[in-house]
């Protein structure tokens, strides 16, 4: 977020009232989570509730952040203009991104769910343990690295980089075993 924060302030030269009103804007699809369990859990996807949402969750994350890099190499450019429409263009990328990050979080939270009913409680503990500890060790390292990369390299790289990243999420719920729902 540190990367949307510079490019926001440093090359669409948002200010600090516009920048509260963006991200509340943003926030919005982690407002409306309930509803993610509701939409994966009554309407499945080519006959599977969490496998197929979580592929296209991650691959809208991946769309959102490779147009906000490719907006980014635009503006840097000086080939497209900063203005409200491409504001309004970050804005829908990042609000994307966002959304695809919320839905495979709320889908990632079914399956931990459904692989520890019936489990021993130790053995649930322990696959709820392993999803914090991975969520927090990746979200310290982004922390530290974002700074340097963004030093470094600049907005645009960093949002290339972190396009990736939901590209593997959508690649390993391929692998993810689940029945399909009988119609």
């Amino acid at each position: 977020r540190l990367a949307v924060s510079y490019y926001y302030k440093d090359t669409l030269h948002i200010g600090p009232a516009e920048m509260s009103i963006i991200g509340s804007i943003q926030i919005l699809p982690w407002v409306i989570k309930p509803l993610y369990g509701f939409i994966s859990d009554g309407f499945p996807l080519f006959g599977y509730k969490r496998r197929s949402y979580l592929i296209l969750s991650g691959l809208v994350g991946t769309l959102s952040w490779g147009a906000l890099s490719a907006l980014a190499a635009c503006t840097q450019g000086g080939a497209c203009p900063t203005d409200s429409l491409t504001t309004a263009t970050a804005v829908a990328a990042v609000t994307m991104s966002s959304l695809g990050l919320a839905f495979s979080d709320v889908l990632v939270d079914a399956i931990v769910v459904g692989r520890s009913r019936g489990a021993a409680q130790g053995e649930a503990g322990a696959l709820q343990a392993l999803c914090w500890s991975s969520s927090a060790v990746g979200g310290i390292l982004s922390a530290y690295a974002s700074g340097s990369l963004v030093q470094q390299f600049g907005p645009r790289f960093v949002f290339s980089l972190t396009a990736v990243f939901p590209l593997i999420t959508t690649g390993v719920a391929g692998l993810i075993h689940e029945t399909p729902v009988k119609k």
